[in-house]
């Protein structure tokens, strides 16, 4: 671990930082006149933020207003004082190595429309306790939390595919994985520790369990568990919400219509369709749906 840290950090402050505009106390980067990223501030201090940070959904500069679409590169690296980080609802991106070495860092919330983290984005953050990871992420990038030293959950929502090589590697704390995914996630060889897989719950769709059991690097969790309501609840799915947009209205309607003939295969999708929770998608689902959204 410390390795692989010497070798980062010079590869961050062996580079040259610039930003266009500090505002606020946070540096930005400007592209043309469409977008601004956050930026490193200054190579020569490691303390430059401090406590918690709020990144603002959009900055002024020079007369004109940018939206805030991502964390740059190496943007925090190293700031050790750094604590919590609040992320605008406007985000699409966390760069490689974004908060690198952050080992105070204890508490990130990903807005919805996170779609990219890099490789690296929190390796060494030994503060973090849980993650639960935008609801639309398909990627867990290599050696995005590695040796995570505090970690003891993370959240893979229904959308993931891929886990890589060190992504949750060394998390000599980790005791559930909640896996929304309705397939097993593809899991290159080293995407989690052997000892970790082994005192770690997985939690998987009740329908999924078996198929998590007999799938490659799955398969070495000693625990595989069904999800519970609870569980999806407290992931913000909700029943009649098939769509996953946050809202149960007219369009979640007419999916449960087509939905009744033939269901698609998504764990989630399924859950969600079942509005009184008796395990079965039919008519009866359907009608009291159609009670739910009437004006």
């Amino acid at each position: 671990m410390r390795l692989i840290l010497s070798f980062l950090y010079f590869l961050i402050f062996s580079c040259v930082f610039a930003y266009d505009v500090e505002v606020d106390g946070i540096c930005y980067g400007i592209i043309g006149k469409r977008s601004a990223f956050v930026t490193y501030c200054d190579m020569d201090r490691a303390d430059y933020y401090k406590g918690r940070v709020v990144i603002p959904e959009q900055i002024s500069y020079r007369g004109h207003t940018y939206p805030v679409l991502s964390i740059g590169e190496n943007a925090f690296a190293g700031q050790e004082n750094l604590t919590s980080v609040q992320l605008p609802s406007s985000l699409r991106a966390v760069s490689s190595c974004a908060f690198l070495g952050c080992t105070n860092l204890q508490q990130v919330s990903f807005p919805e429309s996170l779609l990219v983290y890099g490789s690296c984005a929190f390796t060494g953050c030994t503060s973090l306790q849980q993650i639960a990871l935008p609801r639309h992420s398909e990627l867990v990038d290599s050696l995005t939390f590695y040796c995570c030293a505090s970690l003891s959950s993370v959240v893979l929502p229904h959308c993931v595919r891929f886990v890589c090589q060190g992504a949750l590697e060394h998390l000599p704390a980790i005791t559930d994985i909640y896996c929304y995914s309705s397939n097993p996630p593809v899991a290159e060889l080293g995407a989690f520790t052997l000892a970790d897989q082994q005192h770690c719950t997985l939690h998987v769709p009740s329908e999924a369990v078996s198929l998590y059991q007999e799938s490659p690097v799955w398969s070495d969790f000693c625990r595989v568990v069904a999800l519970s309501d609870e569980e999806y609840l407290a992931q913000n799915y909700q029943r009649g919400d098939i769509n996953d947009d946050g809202l149960v209205d007219t369009n979640d309607l007419l999916l449960l219509r087509r939905y009744v003939v033939s269901l698609p295969n998504d764990a989630s999708v399924r859950w969600a369709a079942d509005i009184n929770g008796d395990g079965k998608v039919n008519a009866v689902d359907f009608v009291e749906l159609t009670r739910r959204v009437a004006p």
